[in-house]
């Protein structure tokens, strides 16, 4: 019984110790966004779907069943296609891999016409932390915002701290820590804040201390 309870205290110290180094001791680097009503509204703008590793896509070219496949992005970011080989398709939204398959493909056909249709998505994978029902990674099928996230993580715990979120982005380059508000959101306050969420990002629930 005493090493059973021994074992819990030690994973609720280093799951303390892991959320205070997030919230607390890495602010360095990253661009902290609260309530910047330029920035936030970049942020609610719902941009065309990136595509990822994971993801099932259909390539169909018009008239040539023979080019046309099923394909998976692999883990490098690319898909393997009927007389072009593999294509880079991680990092490219719906469009801009139809362009350079066209553009590819017209080394072997004449005036080629390429669909892409995505058929599943696995690439969509975000991760709450901290004081939730049930933290850990989250794959999403759809456009999800943080409020939304939070539901499905379980919602809060009785020791959440609601008014002071962060989410955690990675841009290229950039790192992003964007404050979230749920009291506010909630109660139609600044829902801005309320942005949709982007593959990687990660939701830090802190306690109330």
């Amino acid at each position: 019984m005493k090493a059973n309870n021994f074992r819990k205290i030690l994973t609720v110290f280093y799951s303390v110790a892991m959320l205070l180094s997030i919230t607390a001791c890495t602010n360095v680097g990253y661009q902290l966004i609260n309530n910047d009503e330029k920035l936030m509204s970049e942020l609610q703008q719902n941009k065309p779907y990136v595509l990822g590793c994971g993801d099932a896509i259909k390539v169909t070219v018009w008239r040539h069943e023979e080019a046309s496949t099923d394909a998976v992005i692999a883990p490098d970011g690319k898909i393997s296609l009927p007389l072009i080989g593999e294509v880079s398709a991680a990092g490219l939204t719906v469009d801009e891999l139809k362009n350079e398959l066209n553009k590819r493909y017209r080394e072997f056909i004449n005036e080629p016409h390429v669909t892409v249709t995505v058929r599943e998505i696995n690439s969509l994978k975000i991760y709450v932390i901290g004081e939730v029902g049930r933290p850990g990674e989250l794959k999403l099928n759809s456009t999800t915002d943080v409020l939304q996230a939070i539901s499905l993580a379980g919602g809060f715990t009785m020791y959440a701290n609601k008014t002071n979120i962060k989410i955690i982005r990675k841009e290229g380059d950039k790192k992003m820590k964007i404050n979230f508000n749920y009291n506010e959101v909630v109660k139609g306050k600044n829902l801005a804040q309320n942005i949709p969420l982007k593959p990687g990002d990660v939701i830090v629930v802190s306690e109330s201390w």
